[in-house]
């Protein structure tokens, strides 16, 4: 538990020093205030681009639009930022040798893994929360958030979404060893459930539906129920990723 502690002290360290955490801090915050911003302005631009002379009744925004802002801006931009952050969780220590020292020294590859995907974990749960109380304060400030339903249960399906992605971009960092090896792999498992959601009966199973089906929970026409298959599947798909990127690095040659 000690070794354990004392890796991630040094995972700590290392992310601040390298401005993850000011980044992660200014990119979620911005992300945050923009939701309901977003929403509040829209009507106004439309208007302003709008030919002279021309009358379009617009619908007043309500706090359904802020919250579409937020969960289109923060799985299109923030969640691919964050994935470029931690884009280098093994890449950078493998290319330099680093690990080698401390592996020769006693350190569990195990703890390897489970440290560095923990500190990623940790990091998300920050962006995310972040974000969402911001918005959800700003949201609350403009408009009634009252006929918005599973709000909290919409944002954890975004949240487990991208501890999925997490997963997997450190699988194939510590497969490829270069900082496009994890992007890289990522990228191609976006690609393949976007392939997957085209036939209708991938809905039961494909992790996907965790980001397109947040529109139909905050207006209550699906319940926690209707997207239990998908969010449990990408939950243990995240674990099981965890352990075959475990299985590989106790087996790689370093």
């Amino acid at each position: 538990m000690n070794q354990w502690l004392g890796f991630l002290k040094k995972e700590w360290f290392e992310s601040v020093k390298t401005y993850k955490l000011l980044l992660v801090l200014v990119i979620f915050s911005i992300l945050g205030i923009l939701n309901p911003f977003t929403a509040k302005i829209s009507p106004v631009l439309f208007e302003q681009f709008m030919p002279e002379g021309a009358l379009v009744n617009l619908p007043e925004p309500t706090a359904l639009d802020s919250w579409l802002q937020f969960y289109k801006n923060v799985p299109q931009m923030g969640l691919i930022v964050f994935i470029l952050l931690f884009s280098t969780l093994m890449s950078k220590e493998l290319e330099k040798g680093t690990l080698v020292i401390l592996l020769t020294k006693g350190l569990r590859r195990s703890t390897v893994i489970t440290t560095k995907f923990f500190m990623a974990l940790c990091y998300w749960t920050l962006a995310i929360t972040l974000s969402f109380t911001i918005t959800y304060a700003y949201t609350a400030y403009y408009w009634d958030q009252s006929q918005l339903q599973h709000l909290l249960f919409a944002a954890s399906c975004l949240y487990v979404f991208g501890i999925l992605l997490l997963a997997v971009t450190l699988w194939g960092n510590t497969l490829f060893a270069t900082p496009y090896g994890g992007t890289l792999v990522t990228l191609l498992v976006v690609i393949t459930l976007f392939i997957a959601a085209i036939f209708p009966t991938s809905a039961n199973w494909n992790p996907l539906e965790l980001l397109t089906a947040t529109t139909q929970l905050l207006t209550g026409e699906l319940t926690p129920l209707d997207l239990w298959g998908p969010y449990t599947i990408t939950l243990f798909a995240a674990i099981l990723v965890v352990l075959l990127t475990m299985s590989h690095f106790k087996r790689k040659l370093l």
